[in-house]
């Protein structure tokens, strides 16, 4: 049972990780420059890349120094799809979970950022991803199926293999912006993040009593309750590291700066992890009915006894809006708890 639970939860998490703007998403805004200027700049970066050497070595997460190319071009990923579409390096493929996210979240969607990315199947297909001649191909720990075609993988392109939550955000998409080659635009959109940021921090604190708790809990088929630190997304690193607000003593010490950053409850021991408020997903990833599994919650004698639940301490967030981890989601989900919370504590948001 506990390899089955292990697979699912691969599986599921490997899932994981608007109407704005690209900037205003939370990706990096880009400098307003004459067509000479442009083509000046353009020119100017292609000296230097002929410059550098065209690979160099990569250190993975599996511990494997993987020969890769400096100025990687054709980029294949089961993962980080929204982080390199931070940093303005578009894959040419990725598998159908990223794919599903990004036509999933309203967030997402309207930006079009996916235009011309093609879906290389869930699990990859080894056959697709051939014909598309890839110069480098990124996977993540975190999908079992991905242990069994590494080497079928590293045949066809240089592969590296990453874990997803098992770095903050800014240190995940520094590492990204590595290996495509673009280290400075990961600087640059972790500044503008950390910027805005600290304006919505400010307004939290004129009415969020800094003692006050938060615990992050998403429900699942057959009672099951995930509790997730600020490693793995939903909001998370939004919640506990940009915008300070504590975590439950029990939730600290459990997931917080933990890998894994998350952990499976049960509803009779949700009491222990609940804080004076709660921000809940509902995620039937079996049936697909979210509306018939929130019922299941809320006439479950625990969760009605819940102060928190009580007192209309909850804030329900939608699951496709939260669910994708990468940069530009992050930017979009934490203009959403924000306005969640300045109106829970009775202030309209800024």
């Amino acid at each position: 049972m506990t390899l089955a639970m292990t697979l699912i939860l691969g599986a599921l998490f490997s899932a994981c990780g608007s109407n704005a703007s690209p900037t205003a998403s939370g990706a990096s805004p880009s400098a307003v420059s004459s067509p000479a200027q442009a083509d000046g700049q353009e020119e100017a970066k292609e000296e230097e890349q002929q410059s550098e050497p065209a690979t160099r070595i990569f250190k993975d997460y599996l511990d494997r120094e993987v020969e890769i190319p400096t100025h990687p071009k054709r980029i294949i990923v089961d993962q980080f799809m929204g982080h390199l579409l931070a940093v303005g390096v578009k894959p040419i493929a990725a598998a159908t979970p990223q794919i599903s996210q990004f036509e999933n979240s309203s967030f997402l969607k309207p930006l079009g950022l996916i235009e011309g990315v093609e879906d290389v199947g869930s699990p990859i297909s080894l056959e697709k991803v051939l014909s598309l001649e890839p110069d480098l191909i990124i996977v993540q720990d975190n999908n079992a199926a991905n242990k069994d075609t590494l080497a079928e993988f590293s045949k066809i392109a240089p592969t590296v293999v990453l874990s997803y939550g098992s770095k903050s955000m800014f240190d995940q998409l520094k590492e990204i912006a590595d290996i495509a080659g673009v280290s400075e635009k990961a600087d640059e959109w972790i500044a503008q993040y950390q910027e805005k940021g600290e304006q919505y921090r400010k307004q939290l604190a004129e009415v969020i009593d800094p003692d006050t708790t938060f615990t992050v809990m998403e429900f699942w088929p057959s009672s099951q309750i995930e509790i997730f630190g600020n490693l793995f997304g939903r909001g998370t690193f939004n919640l506990y590291n940009t915008l300070q607000l504590k975590a439950p003593p029990k939730v600290q010490e459990a997931v917080m700066d933990k890998e894994p950053s998350y952990l499976a409850a049960s509803l009779e021991t949700l009491p222990d992890y609940v804080g004076d408020y709660i921000f809940l997903t509902i995620y039937d990833w079996q049936n697909g009915d979210n509306d018939k599994l929130a019922a299941e919650l809320e006439n479950a004698p625990v969760w009605r006894s819940l102060p928190a639940v009580k007192e209309d301490r909850v804030i329900q967030v939608n699951v496709d809006d939260f669910l994708p981890g990468d940069p530009i989601s992050i930017g979009k989900q934490m203009e959403e708890q924000v306005r969640l919370l300045l109106e829970k504590f009775g202030k309209a948001a800024k």
